[in-house]
């Protein structure tokens, strides 16, 4: 603020002659001397004055707010030139006013200019002014700028002047003087007030310098404040202000004439004495109590307050009413020392007595209803909060017991009258405070005013208010900031959904509101945002407020397809936030719906799923399960229950719906403790989306055994009950219903059967397998913890799995542990040597002589840990070549059987056995070389077994393609067979592969070995596809094109020229092979990549 521009203006000039005037009439005295009794007639040019310069520009209206302002301005230049010692002594200026000092004093002294207009005077001048001008508050605001020793010894001028010839007007000022002092909030202070402080300070430091010698003057401390602190202990009751005001009632207190100034003086005396008693525990109202009293406060105080809208004035007394109500609550230094607590409560007993009887005559007999009204209701509310507090105090060490005596003998003879009093308090009718009562909530939350955001609780917590035609909804939309809180939303979200539906509240603004709303919801932090949907979803359901229909619906139907255009359409989310807040909003309205899209979205539109599991991690609250769901499972679950029947309508669809199911087992991060994490427990999953098709006999049982799958990948997380979640998923039927269909395997093939959903296709028993190990796996873990408990269950299975398949049983064996050997057909204890121990021989009539091999091979087949004991187990005769001979003849045989039946993973590990037995020589594989004449002498040695496991296999191709087995396969069969076959093929290439790198690429010796390996692994590969059925060899095929990529690498590596012929021939060689293909565009496809090679 630029203090010239005020200090020296034309509004000065109005108050100089003022103050000319009156030093005028007052000849040949001067206001130096001036006295109480002439300021009548001497104060009355100051007085006009004053009241010129605030009044303001003629026909220009200047609100209370700039009045107060230049009231302030002008009573701190008079109290400068006051405090200032080298203005009115005539002595110490005769000493220092040189001109030394008065160009010192224009430079540094702000309030000079100003001090130099106004003469010498007393402070009868100050009194008597604030008291004309009804400046109370003024008064105490610049009192609050002044050290304590200053501030103590202006108080008492003041009530030394008040009680010189005490008259009404004198009790009224000292009254409102002690009342603006108890509501002082010690915050901080405007421009006005600091700088007429700072201005003192310096005053009082010169002087203090100047006058060190001089035993009337104090040295002051310029940093202390108003009020004695009530922290410190040795607060001195020679300078509590309280004190004063406390003594100044006791010496007037028999010239308090007016019944309406004694309930103030009662009023003040009783707020102070509770301020004092209750420093360290103040009680404040409850906000809405806080709210009502505030209203009520208003309409006594200003009858024609529920007619001013909400502008500056109504602002100003609602902030008037506000530090009215918070005086006896806030902690200030503003209370009287322990030893004037006694003869404070005794002066309240003595004046309570003596005036008690005349305020209820007096009351009674006042016509001025308004002047009655809010002295008594003022009163009335300090004795009752007195009343509250009182057992706090008697229980206190405050005061000694004879004064907690007088107390209670106050507080008893005091309850009637208040009753009495209370009934002549007349309020307006409840329809107008509660009007009234809008409007302050509505200024307190605009201008955000003390204890605002309670108050925006009560505005959403009232229905009745909204869309009221005192700007309810402007209100909202221009303060959301302060109305974003949980528990706000939810009450305005309540309102919203009444009001929704309401025909007699215009859409328009519904609409509007509900934005607000949604807006509020938005910028609430991430838990704070899961914790307003979960009490959406608490309070009315999946449907939330849409559930009853109407417009609302219309608006999220709008707003939910826009939403999800935006997340889906757009090829990068810039922010997972901005898209977590778009699904939010329209998840507020209708939870259930907005989950149904999404989830609908993340199996069809390509790459959805991993953005909006992203989104659900951090929407935890809808996974929230619903009480009312007879189903007992959440929300998400059963929208996603409902994609899987309605959407999942290609294998790219359910593929990536899968993943979206994965992703939401898996742990987020941790919003809350309390909300869900991860969104979906595997245990969860499988009780919904396996259980029901696996146990109840449904024929789509592929997706419920991948689901199954992924569930026992996640990691088992320790939730305090040490418990396997699979527990709780009835383990021991799961685990008999997987067996089931793994015993229906056998069918696979069966065309004729008369009930096709028995057949489990052979492309589902690898992961068939691969579940059932892993259930199985999870539940000996349950077992062994306490395998006594579980000792019925594991019987009750094993009869169960009797009536399956042996090889089944094999793949229980970790569940049945100790309790049941292996069982398996006793033709395998032919060849194998198994002890009486731990393996028990079936006698099954399918298993006749000489099937000891086939057993052996389906036991390799079951599991790795099973081919370990079979290989271990073995019997032969490695150094018989009889028996070595017979083996082999009866392994290609037991091969052929099992082929058909293999999984990719059992056909795996048949593979492993063959390279095994290759290795060990138990396995005798004749071969003949294609094209062998051609070629110069080769080392094979390191390829031997890569040659006889690809012979093996075109061995047994040429039995099962014989004529007497055409039929033996249906289609299907034929194309599995081939797969088995090219995926060892492909693996036999990648053996050589790995041998050639070994060997090293650049040895010219391994790299012609390898083409010629090649060229055999081609002609066995072309060899079998010609003895296939048409149409099943397309698997084996791709393996052709691989192998002649292989051999043209090689090729195109060797730059010797030497051998051309050799390389010509070589590419006759294969020409003439691929050939014998009877598909044509398979042939024409081979011969054209042969032609091309060099």
């Amino acid at each position: 603020m630029e203090w010239g521009s005020w200090v020296c203006c034309e509004k000065m000039a109005v108050l100089h002659g003022g103050f000319l005037l009156a030093q005028k009439r007052s000849e040949p005295a001067k206001l130096l001397e001036i006295k109480k009794s002439d300021w009548a007639t001497l104060g009355k040019p100051i007085v006009n004055a004053v009241r010129e310069i605030c009044a303001g520009e003629a026909g220009v209206v200047q609100g209370p707010g700039e009045t107060r302002l230049w009231q302030k301005k002008v009573l701190a230049y008079v109290w400068a030139k006051l405090l200032n010692p080298t203005s009115n002594e005539p002595n110490v200026k005769e000493k220092v006013d040189s001109h030394t000092e008065s160009d010192r004093r224009w430079k540094e002294d702000l309030f000079f200019p100003a001090e130099s207009m106004i003469p010498d005077i007393n402070h009868t001048v100050l009194f008597e002014l604030v008291k004309s001008l009804g400046a109370s508050e003024v008064f105490v605001e610049l009192l609050s700028a002044l050290p304590a020793g200053t501030c103590h010894l202006e108080v008492t001028r003041f009530v030394d002047h008040v009680l010189d010839g005490t008259t009404d007007e004198d009790v009224a000022t000292f009254l409102d003087v002690w009342w603006e002092a108890l509501k002082l909030y010690e915050g901080p202070r405007d421009e006005i007030v600091r700088t007429f402080g700072d201005e003192v300070k310096k005053y009082l430091a010169r002087a203090s310098d100047v006058f060190c010698h001089s035993s009337k003057r104090i040295r002051l401390d310029p940093d202390v404040s108003l009020f004695p602190s009530i922290s410190s202990p040795g607060s001195s009751s020679n300078l509590s202000i309280p004190c004063l005001f406390l003594h100044g009632l006791r010496k007037m207190k028999a010239r308090v004439t007016p019944y309406d100034y004694k309930c103030s003086a009662i009023t003040k005396l009783t707020d102070t004495l509770r301020k004092s008693l209750l420093s360290d525990g103040a009680i404040e109202h409850s906000a809405e109590v806080y709210l009502q009293k505030l209203s009520e406060l208003i309409v006594l105080g200003n009858p024609k307050a529920q007619t001013l809208p909400v502008a500056e004035n109504f602002v100003r007394i609602v902030k008037n009413a506000e530090r009215e109500l918070r005086a006896p609550y806030q902690k200030s230094a503003f209370q009287l020392p322990q030893g004037e607590l006694a003869p404070g409560i005794e002066l309240l007993a003595e004046i309570f007595r003596s005036w008690a009887p005349e305020i209820q005559t007096e009351s009674k007999k006042d016509t001025n209803i308004e002047r009655r009204s809010l002295a008594l209701y003022r009163m009335v509310e300090s004795l009752k909060c007195l009343n509250q507090v009182s057992p706090l105090i008697q229980n206190g060490d405050m005061i000694p017991q004879n004064t907690k005596e007088i107390l209670s003998d106050f507080i008893l003879s005091s309850c009637s009258f208040v009753r009495k009093c209370d009934s002549y308090v007349s309020l307006d009718d409840a329809a107008t405070v509660d009007k009234v009562k809008m409007s302050v909530a509505f200024a307190i939350i605009n201008n955000r005013m003390e204890r605002h955001a309670e108050v925006c609780e009560i505005f959403a917590s009232t229905p009745g208010w909204a869309f009221a035609e005192g700007g309810w909804l402007n209100c909202l939309e221009r303060n959301g900031e302060v109305f974003r809180s949980t528990d706000v939303v939810l009450k305005l979200a309540g309102i919203l959904k009444d009001r929704s539906s309401c025909t007699a509240t215009a859409q328009s603004e519904v609409k509007r509101f509900k934005n607000v709303v949604l807006d509020c919801l938005s910028a609430l932090p991430l838990l704070d945002k899961n914790k307003a949907l979960l009490g959406v979803l608490h309070a009315y359901g999946g449907q939330g407020l849409c559930r009853d229909g109407g417009p609302m619906k219309e608006w999220f139907e709008e707003e939910v397809n826009m939403v999800f255009n935006c997340i889906t359409q757009s090829e990068t989310v810039n922010s997972i936030d901005k898209a977590v807040t778009a699904v939010l909003r329209v998840a507020f309205l209708n939870p259930e719906t907005t989950l149904q899209k999404m989830c609908r979205l993340a199996a069809v539109n390509l790459g959805a799923h991993r953005l909006f599991s992203q989104i659900l991690k951090n929407l935890p609250a809808l996974s929230h399960e619903d009480d009312r769901s007879s189903e007992g499972i959440n929300i998400l679950a059963m929208c996603l229950l409902e994609t899987t029947v309605d959407s999942l309508a290609t294998a790219k669809a359910e593929n990536q719906f899968l993943e979206f199911l994965t992703s939401l087992m898996e742990p987020g991060e941790m919003i809350d403790p309390e909300l869900p994490r991860p969104l979906l427990q595997p245990a969860q999953v499988v009780k919904i989306f396996v259980l029901p098709y696996l146990t109840g006999g449904d024929s789509n049982i592929v997706f419920p055994l991948k689901v199954l799958n992924r569930a026992l990948k996640m990691p088992v997380t320790d939730d305090g009950t040490k418990e396997h979640w699979l527990l709780a998923c009835c383990p021991f039927p799961l685990v008999f219903a997987l067996s089931q269909l793994l015993d229906r395997c056998i069918l696979c093939w069966e065309e004729d059967s008369a009930d096709m959903s028995t057949r489990v296709s052979i492309e589902t028993k690898t992961l068939l397998t691969q579940t059932l190990e892993m259930v199985c796996d999870a539940v000996e873990q349950i077992i062994s913890v306490n395998p006594e408990t579980w000792s019925t269950s594991v019987h009750w299975l094993y009869r169960k799995a009797e009536q399956l398949d042996w090889t089944v049983r094999i793949c229980l064996k970790s569940i049945f542990g100790g309790h049941f050997k292996f069982e398996v057909p006793a033709t395998l204890f032919e060849v194998c040597d198994l002890s009486d121990d731990g393996w028990s021989p079936l006698n099954l009539p399918q298993y006749g002589p000489g099937t000891g091999l086939l057993a052996w091979m389906e036991c390799c087949s079951a599991s790795t840990h099973m081919m370990d004991q079979m290989l271990s187990h073995l019997i032969i005769d490695s150094k018989n070549v009889e028996e070595v001979n017979m083996f082999s003849k009866g392994f290609l045989v037991a091969l052929i059987q099992l082929l058909p039946w293999c999984s990719s993973s059992e056909w795996k590990r048949l593979n492993h056995i063959v390279r095994s037995l290759l290795q060990r020589e138990l396995l005798h594989v004749p071969f003949t070389l294609e094209y062998v004449h051609y070629l110069p002498l080769l080392n094979l040695q390191p390829f031997a077994h890569h040659l006889q496991f690809s012979q093996l296999l075109l061995r047994a191709f040429q039995l099962i393609c014989s004529h007497g087995c055409s039929d033996w396969l249906p289609p299907a069969g034929w194309t599995h067979v081939a797969r088995q076959c090219a995926s060892s093929m492909s693996d036999i290439l990648e053996s050589v592969k790995c041998k050639l790198k070994g060997l090293g690429a650049q040895n010219l010796d391994a790299n012609q070995e390898v083409l010629f390996v090649i060229m055999q692994l081609f002609c066995h590969v072309i060899h079998i596809m010609v003895m296939m059925p048409p149409g099943t060899s397309d698997s084996l095929y791709y393996v052709s094109l691989e192998l002649l990529s292989q051999y043209e690498t090689l090729m195109s590596a060797n730059t010797s020229t030497s051998g051309l012929l050799n390389k010509a021939n070589e590419k006759h060689f294969l020409h003439s092979i691929a050939e014998n293909l009877v598909s044509e565009e398979q042939r024409s496809i081979l011969l054209q990549k042969i032609s091309k090679i060099c």
